[in-house]
């Protein structure tokens, strides 16, 4: 009899490994069905041991062996990507059943009988996987160029790899992003270019799945992360498109980001990974000098624009849009052409002014605004710089007047259409902000009739940036100010990120409405060089001991009053050796529940994988008491913000 060790390939409560037993011989990596509360599901074998050498443990159990009921045979998915799934598992501390069912789709392991039956008519490709030996090291490679120069270097570079034989997969973030590539990449291509997202039904994705792994001819897959479980042979390179996206980290449990699995599964096939963005992250380009990556071509820190910025906002009394705003748009509605102001978000955007002089409240550190915070209890009020976290005092004056009449302010998507309705009653306005826009299908609607109209205004927050496909002649940024109010330690690389894209759909001309024309983003943005910004941002990062040059872990618990209180502890004496640094969070629309942060700073290699960073390795004392942590607590490696 053998005692057999599963991971349950389910969404649900379920431990992270169950034990089995069966008569028959069964190996490592094998799929199996396994009865499970009244219902069969899929596991995935990671050990069998003849019960003769466990006799001892099998006694002491506290429950009795299920029998497994039906073995599959040896898992269609790859060793490569199960191996990978796992051991991504362990670098963000997460069990790894839920990293198996995060990182294989639903249509996949629902269906597994249905799309195990083209293994046997799959194509004979060269195999990418049996040549890999793991003293080669992975060509990793970084691509920071502008969209159309990366289109054109794709085109050609996919037509070389199909001469040589080998397929290409190009993971993106979103649906929308790869119907985007699909449209310019695969003229010429069509019958070898495929489409995979979990958008697509499930008949579709097992269709494609097969279509995939018979084909026997190279192939382009245009695909989110997941779909890289195709067990297709000869992907000789993955391209990790629009790298900067914040879709690539997974908001909900196991929190994994999705661009540390690409690298890691591009290294255990040993294909060759290109890193592509029109503006890489930070950390991604520092990552150039610490891991010595190479280079397409040199990076491109240009901006490329060829219109007009202009920076507007000096004025005696504070509004809204400025002269110099509304008159431009004036003269664009007189020519019948279209205006694009984009506001922070739907709501008010928090930054402080004086109303009597309209002098806003800046940081004595960085010069970024600070925001006017209430406590809990709102009986104390914080200035706070949400970019570097120094605090001013609550009863400061206006270091211009030295007048006491401070005040929040911000500019949202619904301030600014009132405005515009007043300003420009008989113009064509349109607002695209999650509350106009439900949907995609929404949001295409509200595009459509947009750029179908003359001399049409649209008011929108980042989420329109997705959905324009034309450039509008004039785009305004109404409160550039208002950026800074963002908590998150990364949020000068998201504003120029930002100001980039705002470019990217515009023709003519920018305007930036701001109190600061000397805020270092701006100033980079106007030379057209981003180079002097991004060093100076990574040598604030490397003195304040912020990525990548230490890894971030953070753990969070979410309870009330009494809870946290005992969070707090078991946090400060678990973590002791590890000198957490322990805060509180914020809470939206959640009465009397209180966030506790703790912060753990670690050496990278303290806490990576060989095939990330050579030398390195996880701390497997810091795991083990990360994996220990209740399920009230919540673990996230390398985060996006510290809130």
């Amino acid at each position: 009899m053998k005692i057999v060790t599963v991971i349950p390939l389910k969404k649900g409560a379920f431990r992270e490994n169950l034990t089995y037993f069966t008569s028959k011989d069964v190996q490592d990596g094998s799929i199996v069905n396994i009865p499970l509360r009244n219902q069969k599901i899929l596991g995935l074998v990671i050990s069998s041991e003849d019960a003769s050498n466990i006799k001892s443990n099998v006694k002491s159990m506290s429950f009795n062996l299920k029998k497994i009921d039906e073995i599959k045979g040896e898992s269609i998915f790859t060793k490569e990507y199960l191996k990978s799934i796992l051991e991504i598992s362990d670098y963000f501390a997460s069990k790894k059943n839920t990293g198996i069912v995060s990182l294989i789709p639903s249509a996949f392991r629902e269906n597994y009988d249905k799309i195990s039956k083209f293994k046997s008519k799959e194509a004979k490709l060269p195999s990418k996987l049996g040549s890999f030996a793991s003293n080669i090291k992975t060509e990793k490679l970084l691509f920071q160029a502008p969209l159309e120069d990366r289109i054109s270097f794709y085109k050609t570079f996919i037509r070389a790899s199909f001469a040589e034989k080998k397929s290409v997969f190009i993971v993106l973030p979103t649906e929308h992003d790869i119907e985007i590539f699909l449209q310019i990449l695969s003229k010429g291509i069509e019958k070898f270019t495929f489409t995979m997202h979990g958008n697509l039904t499930a008949k579709k994705q097992i269709e494609k799945f097969g279509q995939i792994i018979t084909s026997t001819h190279p192939i382009l897959v245009l695909g989110t992360t997941p779909f890289l479980s195709i067990p297709r042979q000869d992907f000789g390179t993955i391209i990790l498109e629009n790298e900067n996206s914040t879709a690539y980290k997974m908001i909900f449990k196991p929190h994994f980001d999705l661009r540390t699995f690409v690298e890691l599964y591009a290294s255990k096939i040993n294909a060759k990974l290109i890193l592509s963005d029109s503006l890489l992250r930070f950390e991604t380009i520092a990552r150039k000098e610490i891991d010595n990556f190479s280079e397409i071509h040199p990076l491109s820190f240009k901006t490329n624009f060829r219109g007009e910025i202009e920076i507007t906002g000096k004025q005696e009394k504070f509004k809204i849009l400025t002269d110099a705003s509304l008159e431009e748009i004036k003269n664009n509605i007189t020519k019948k052409e279209n205006t694009f102001i984009f506001s922070l978000r739907k709501g008010l955007a928090t930054m402080t002014i004086c109303r009597d002089c309209s002098e806003p409240v800046m940081c004595d550190r960085c010069s970024a605004p600070v925001v006017l915070y209430l406590s809990r209890d709102g009986k104390k009020r914080m200035f706070i710089c949400n970019r570097c976290a120094t605090e001013k005092n609550p009863e400061m004056k206006c270091p211009k007047c030295d007048s006491w009449n401070l005040m929040p302010l911000g500019i949202g998507t619904d301030t600014v259409f009132e405005e515009i309705k007043k300003q420009f009653s008989k113009t064509k306005i349109f607002k695209l902000d999650k509350e106009s826009a439900k949907t995609a299908i929404g949001a295409n609607k509200i595009i459509k009739e947009f750029e179908e109209s003359s001399g049409a205004i649209l008011i929108g927050t980042e989420m329109a940036l997705f959905y324009l496909k034309e450039k509008v002649p004039l785009s305004i940024i109404a409160s550039f100010d208002s950026l800074w109010s963002i908590p998150n330690f990364r949020m000068g690389e998201k504003i120029i990120g930002l100001l980039l894209s705002i470019l990217s759909k515009t023709e003519n001309k920018l305007i930036i409405q701001t109190k600061n024309e000397s805020d270092p983003a701006i100033l980079a943005i106007r030379t057209g060089n981003l180079l002097s910004f991004i060093r100076e941002e990574l040598e604030d990062r490397e003195n304040l001991g912020y990525p990548p040059f230490k890894r971030f872990i953070k753990i969070t618990h979410l309870g009330n009053k009494d809870e946290t209180i005992k969070a707090k502890d078991v946090l400060v004496r678990l973590f002791q050796e590890y000198k957490p640094e322990i805060f509180s969070g914020f809470v939206a629309k959640l009465k009397d529940k209180y966030v506790t942060n703790a912060l753990i700073k670690l050496e990278p290699k303290r806490w990576s994988l060989p095939e990330l960073s050579t030398n390195s390795s996880i701390d497997q004392n810091l795991l083990a008491k990360l994996q220990s942590l209740p399920p009230s607590f919540s673990v996230n490696i390398d985060p996006e913000d510290l809130l």
